[in-house]
């Protein structure tokens, strides 16, 4: 169950959305201003500076409010400050509860920092005692309350937390079985973070999860660094020398090494062309920086010419072709264009409005010079800034 109200959210997720399409210059300002009076949000998000002016005040709130409670009870034992930590853990999220049902925080700064202090305090109560499987019990009770807090306050933050919690923990849990655990680790998180994305891709054209859907792109944007992470040689080789022991002499390659080669060298095209083939620009972009990746974890092993001259070389190519593509694409071939949507075609997305309000029950008009919005009964959870 959510802490916020639904309607809030779902107004300010249609506040986000006509925003944008506002500031493409898709709706006018007459339309802007209907659709924002129609859908109130009463969420408190201020601008970036007073968050972080805000987290700033919360975070001197808590060490000292810790302090004081410190030594009002005068404790001085382990057992004494797993109890007192455990305390502070469920102060913050009282105060965090009671700040978002009375002021409506959401991203506000405090909200944040209170979610933050109690899986710190949750972490520090965990390892200052003796526990067995200490490490695997610090990912599994992170994961557990960052997937509470990603459902209870629609956090991206606690949502990535979450999702890299989970996976230290099955890479802890799995590497315990011995030594041939150790060696298929990588595979074995590649595999997950396959189903992750799968999983988050299905879950996102969900129209029920359009709260989440922010949570569950970031999610799945990790997932693929994650996926093409688990099987760079660079990552594996390293990993191995300092988990694993291997003791690897410069020049010694791993077990299966030409494989990983293979992940480093083929997974960023393979995301390129998955990107073109499906006009993702999320896949393009990771795959481009991925691209850089491979040609440094290369480079690293295998120095062809100097760093100054390969940087001077490869800015080169990547100027011409870029230019290439602009002269070429300046004519919009196989759905591809340098030109901006929006000044191609603005009468087409003046649409993108209309079909916003009309998913969320509004009665509109097809004229371009005003846009009637009637009643309904949904809302949305987007912008609160003013623009």
């Amino acid at each position: 169950m959510s802490a916020y109200n639904t309607a809030d959210l779902y107004n300010k997720y249609v506040r986000e959305q006509v925003s944008e399409a506002f500031h493409k210059e898709c709706i006018d300002s007459d339309a802007y201003q209907k659709i924002f009076d129609t859908h109130p949000c009463h969420l408190y998000t201020p601008n970036y500076f007073i968050r972080i002016g805000l987290a700033l005040l919360t975070i001197v709130s808590l060490i000292f409010s810790s302090l004081l409670l410190w030594l009002l009870f005068r404790v001085s034992d382990t057992n004494g400050f797993i109890g007192l930590f455990i305390f502070f853990a469920f102060v913050s999220y009282g105060l965090l509860e009671l700040m978002v049902s009375r002021k409506k925080y959401y991203n506000a700064g405090i909200d944040n920092i209170l979610m933050i202090s109690v899986i710190i305090f949750i972490v520090t109560a965990i390892n200052i005692g003796d526990f067995p499987a200490q490490y695997e019990i610090t990912s599994s009770a992170v994961m557990l309350i960052c997937l509470w807090f990603t459902y209870r306050f629609a956090d991206t933050f606690m949502a990535a937390l979450a999702f890299m919690a989970c996976l230290a923990f099955l890479f802890l849990l799995y590497t315990n079985f011995g030594v041939i655990a150790k060696a298929t680790a990588p595979f074995l998180i590649m595999i997950i973070t396959a189903l992750i994305f799968s999983v988050m891709k299905k879950l996102q054209q969900k129209n029920q999860l359009v709260l989440y859907r922010s949570c569950l792109q970031l999610v799945m944007i990790l997932s693929m660094l994650t996926f093409y992470t688990a099987g760079n040689y660079f990552v594996i080789r390293e990993m191995s020398n300092e988990m694993f022991n291997l003791n690897l002499q410069p020049g010694e390659g791993i077990p299966l090494g030409w494989l990983f080669w293979i992940f480093t060298i083929a997974i960023p095209p393979v995301y390129i062309f998955y990107g073109l083939r499906k006009k993702d620009h999320i896949f393009i972009r990771i795959g481009l920086i991925l691209l850089a990746v491979s040609v440094l974890t290369f480079r690293y092993y295998y120095a062809v010419m100097p760093a100054e001259a390969a940087m001077i070389v490869f800015g080169a190519i990547l100027i011409l072709i870029s230019y290439a593509l602009i002269k070429y694409l300046s004519t919009p071939k196989f759905g591809f264009s340098f030109t901006h949507v929006e000044e191609r075609n603005k009468a087409l997305l003046n649409a993108e409005a209309i079909i916003i309000a009309q998913a969320f029950g509004r009665k509109v008009s097809s004229s371009n010079e005003q846009v009637e919005f009637g009643g309904g009964s949904s809302g949305g959870g987007g912008a609160s800034g003013s623009y």
